[in-house]
């Protein structure tokens, strides 16, 4: 089980990360790590996060099991990849954010470059981060390397808020580490900072929390007493690897090849009567109709747009190949080691 304790949220940690921001106090214990031990962390850091992390199935838990008293998460797809930019540092990581999917617009100021070094003084790996300069040049950057090169930090010098990851149990995590005005070291999980030298004080509250197949992410930020950056229930939203597949899919409408992916991609069908329906590949933890708790498994789907409930639902383990025939749709999907580029570059959302 992931612990709930205090961690960190995307779009939040890019506004106090590329601003010079924030998280809470009571986020993590002390720690007197090894070198040998924060080796370690790096090296799961750096096999772990690469990747596309999607928050579908959370959603489809909340929309068809038990939706939240604040209503549902956002639906993010985070893309993370480790680039060759020695101009900024030795590890060096490009993540982004596609709101609604994968193959949706990219999500404003969602852009970040990731700095990553051990220090051994603090006892962590340490990451700090900040938009590229000029970022509609570097959208989709994960996937052109031509431009890892190039590609530079906004303002480093404006970053005032380290980000500290260490182990805990079976996942690794990371908490902001940051100096007030001052100069004073707030601690593990706190940063504040005054907005432009101004009397308004901005803090932020956040963690992030990472394993082979999940990455939980949360933050509040707050400026002058005001919360205008993360829920108010202070839950995570809750991401999951995602894996490629490639679908053989024949509708009303003639046949076609689709590439999915496993966490809730889906693809508008017709059946033979006319109708829409949508069909979806998704793999989750989800309750066992036997009522015997929750498991991991592959769902190939055939839906109302609307409805979470589905008409159809082909169950199997969570790698295997999978195939759907109902109302004159059938689709055969099989696993891929790595999808085709995404082709977003320049498509925003506001």
């Amino acid at each position: 089980m992931i612990r709930k304790f205090v961690a960190a949220t995307a779009v939040s940690l890019f506004v106090f990360l590329t601003a010079g921001g924030v998280p809470s106090a009571n986020a993590a214990p002390a720690y007197d790590l090894s070198r040998q031990e924060l080796e370690a962390v790096l090296a799961d850091l750096i096999a772990w996060l690469p990747g596309g992390w999607d928050s579908y199935p959370q959603l489809h838990f909340e929309r068809r099991y038990r939706m939240p008293a604040e209503g549902e998460h956002v639906h993010w797809h985070h893309i993370f990849e480790r680039i060759d930019a020695p101009q900024i540092g030795e590890v060096v990581f490009y993540g982004q954010i596609n709101e609604g999917g994968r193959d949706a617009p990219l999500l404003h100021r969602s852009q970040i470059l990731y700095k990553v070094w051990i220090d051994e003084a603090r006892g962590a790996v340490v990451i700090n981060g900040q938009g590229p300069a000029d970022p509609e040049k570097y959208v989709d950057l994960h996937e052109r390397p031509e431009l890892w090169s190039e590609v530079r930090m906004r303002d480093p010098a404006a970053i005032n808020c380290d980000f500290l990851w260490r182990r805990d149990g079976e996942q690794i995590f990371g908490v902001l580490d940051g100096k007030t005005d001052a100069g004073r070291t707030e601690g593990p999980g706190t940063c504040t900072y005054l907005v432009n030298k101004t009397d308004v004080r901005f803090v932020a509250d956040a963690e992030w929390v990472l394993g082979p197949d999940v990455f939980w992410d949360y933050d509040i930020n707050l400026m002058a007493g005001h919360q205008f950056i993360g829920r108010k229930d202070r839950t995570h939203i809750r991401m999951y690897r995602s894996r490629g597949y490639e679908c053989r899919v024949t509708d009303a409408a003639g046949e076609r090849r689709w590439h999915a992916h496993d966490r809730g991609a889906s693809l508008p069908v017709k059946t033979r009567d006319g109708r829409t329906l949508q069909l979806r590949l998704l793999r989750a933890h989800l309750p066992n109709p036997a009522g015997k708790g929750m498991f991991d498994r592959l769902h190939l789907m055939l839906q109302k747009a609307d409805d979470e409930n589905p008409l159809h639902d082909v169950e199997t383990e969570p790698r295997a190949a999978v195939k759907l025939a109902a109302e004159g749709i059938s689709a055969d999907c099989s696993p891929i080691d790595k999808l085709p580029p995404m082709h977003v570059a320049g498509k925003t959302a506001g």
